[in-house]
C-alpha cells in the first residue's frame, strides 16, 4: 500500500503540478495557481464584469484573434512605469472604445455603444481585460505591432 500511495504522490506532484499533504484523518489536495486558472477556464469561471456608459458587460480571457485586433487600436502607447500609465497615454476615448469592443464582443460592433462612455470607464474595462493576461506578453505584443506598422508605412 505504501508503494502505490508514492506513486500516487508523484503522480500528483509531477504530471498534475498538485501538492499534496497527507493529513492522519483525510488527505488533502491544494491546487497550484496554474491548475486553479486551468480549472476556472474549463468550468467558465474566469470572467470579469465592468460598467460602461450605466451598462454591465462580461469579459472573457481574450483569444489571439480578439487580443491582436484589440492591440491594433492601442499601438501608439508610449512607455511608461506601470500598465496604466502606459494605458493612459494614448489619451483619446474612440481607441479605447475600439479596443474594449473587441475584448469584450470579439468583433467591433460596440465601439458606437462604449464610446458613450467615460474616458476612465473604458481605460478601467481595458486594463481589466489586459489583467487576465500576463502583462509582459501584451507588452511584447503592442511592440510587435509597432514594429509592423513601422514596416508597413516605411516607403522604399
Amino acid at each position: 500500500m505504501g508503494r502505490n500511495r508514492q506513486r500516487h504522490y508523484l503522480y500528483c506532484k509531477v504530471v498534475r503540478g498538485e501538492d499534496l499533504s497527507f493529513l492522519p484523518l483525510f488527505n488533502k489536495i491544494v491546487m497550484n495557481k496554474g491548475a486553479k486558472v486551468i480549472s476556472q477556464s474549463i468550468i467558465g469561471n474566469d470572467f470579469r464584469t465592468i460598467i460602461v456608459n450605466k451598462k454591465g458587460y462580461t469579459i472573457y480571457p481574450p483569444t489571439i484573434h480578439s487580443l491582436s485586433n484589440a492591440i491594433s487600436y492601442l499601438c501608439d502607447v508610449r512607455e511608461g512605469e506601470t500598465l496604466r500609465e502606459i494605458l493612459i497615454s494614448l489619451a483619446d476615448l474612440k481607441y479605447y472604445a475600439h479596443a474594449l469592443s473587441w475584448f469584450i464582443n470579439g468583433d467591433d460592433s460596440l465601439f458606437e455603444e462604449l464610446s458613450k462612455g467615460t474616458y476612465e470607464e473604458c481605460v478601467n474595462g481595458v486594463e481589466e481585460a489586459i489583467s487576465m493576461i500576463d502583462v509582459s506578453v501584451f507588452q511584447k505584443a503592442v511592440g510587435l505591432a509597432k514594429n509592423v506598422s513601422l514596416l508597413a508605412a516605411t516607403p522604399k
